[in-house]
């Protein structure tokens, strides 16, 4: 097995085109969010809340993009019954609430993507609007 491994990362560029492109979801839908983008290792590269957009909706927003970065999987997807366990595991920064996406390029989950503040659904759309600014 070798040492290391050739990996991707997020540029900044890219971190750019999905707070703009989830901006313009948001718009379009008539509701102000916060956006979060995070790395491969959770931390976050890009941040942005909208004027008007609710104070907690940025602090769901960065665990939305955590969480999906961390398991590789949308938000929302833990069973009821483990969200607890699993909240105390990561010492509060999961949640399960919808509107996260893990980032991926060729198989590897190289950040992630939260949109809050909206409906559920609502986050979702924005967060997935985001997500395809890269044409992944």
């Amino acid at each position: 097995m070798p040492d290391y491994v050739p990996t991707y990362r997020l540029t900044h560029e890219a971190t750019m085109k999905m707070l703009a492109a989830g901006v313009n979801k948001a718009d379009e839908l008539g509701v102000k969010i916060a956006l979060a983008v995070c790395d491969q290792s959770c931390s976050l590269i890009g941040y942005l809340v909208m004027d008007g957009a609710r104070h907690f909706a940025g602090r769901t927003t960065t665990k939305k993009a955590a969480t999906a970065a961390s398991q590789r999987l949308p938000t929302g997807y833990a069973e009821e019954a483990r969200v607890l366990s699993m909240q105390i595991r990561m010492d509060g920064e999961f949640t399960n609430v919808r509107g996260g996406f893990p980032i991926i390029v060729e198989g590897q989950v190289i950040g992630g993507i939260g949109a809050g503040g909206a409906s559920q659904d609502e986050d979702v759309e924005v967060a997935k609007a985001a997500l395809a600014a890269l044409n992944l």
